[in-house]
């Protein structure tokens, strides 16, 4: 697939948290080595910020992408706070145009906290973010459903649309959730859907290697090329999915990185 910035397609991230274990500029020599077209930074540490140097990593794999916190928020000083602190990276690295968030959790504890995400109209515009910076929620497990409650990824979908955000959609979250992935992603409009979390799942093991669950992922991906999809497909594997070795974890994601390749183009031939 070709990696220039006009080319057509998605293009395809190694989010670090697949080697979240390694130094982020093994990581970033591992993606670019493997063939990836950027990384996923997961904002797992207050010290990952504008003076961190992180400018060196990008030019070995540009760092595309950010996650923010999902953990410890205390230790930015609470979640929006965390989530300006990403910001402000993103606006820092020239190459980053997307931020992808967790959804504020629905606990008693974690709703007192974050009334001001229910108020936010304009996430963008709250986070003081560069223009050329975009963001999404992301979907997160969900129980099997409840007869008292809205669909979730309505919900979230419509969630996104107030904010003026878009979706990440993760497949092994939607997977775990009980959900048909292939269903689910048809009622995903395109212009809502920035990034896709890419992995297998099985029961409820997530972040799998794609094949060693139970996800139809070829199809998954076949339908996102059809659809014309161009913009982030992020592998997001647990650490355990890789071989010790350097060279068996890179071999790994040339591997993985072409059959993915491979379906989406195959879909968007399908499509001509």
């Amino acid at each position: 697939m070709d990696a220039s910035p006009s080319a057509p397609g998605p293009r395809i991230l190694l989010s670090a948290g697949c080697l979240f274990h390694l130094p982020l500029k093994l990581i970033a020599r591992i993606g670019r080595d493997a063939g990836f077209d950027g990384m996923e930074l997961i904002m797992n540490s207050p010290k990952l910020d504008p003076q961190a140097g992180l400018e060196r990593i990008s030019e070995v794999l540009p760092i595309r992408s950010l996650h923010a916190p999902f953990r410890d928020w205390s230790a930015w000083g609470g979640h929006l706070a965390s989530w300006k602190a990403t910001t402000a990276l993103a606006n820092h690295l020239k190459d980053v145009d997307h931020i992808v968030m967790h959804p504020p959790g629905t606990k008693l504890a974690n709703m007192i906290q974050n009334r001001w995400f229910e108020k936010a109209c304009d996430l963008p515009l709250l986070l003081d973010a560069m223009g050329r910076i975009q963001f999404s929620l992301e979907n997160m497990p969900w129980p099997e459903g409840s007869p008292f409650s809205r669909d979730p990824l309505d919900k979230l979908m419509a969630q996104c649309r107030d904010k003026n955000v878009g979706l990440t959609f993760d497949v092994c979250h939607m997977g775990v959730s009980g959900r048909n992935v292939l269903e689910a992603i048809e009622r995903v409009p395109m212009d809502l859907l920035y990034n896709v979390h890419f992995s297998d799942a099985q029961g409820y093991t997530e972040h799998m290697t794609p094949g060693a669950g139970s996800l139809p992922l070829d199809d998954f991906l076949r339908h996102l090329g059809k659809r014309g999809y161009a913009r982030y497909v992020t592998l997001e594997l647990e650490p355990s999915a890789f071989p010790d070795d350097l060279d068996g974890t890179v071999s790994l994601l040339v591997a993985i990185r072409e059959a993915m390749e491979t379906q989406l183009v195959a879909g968007n031939d399908n499509a001509r």
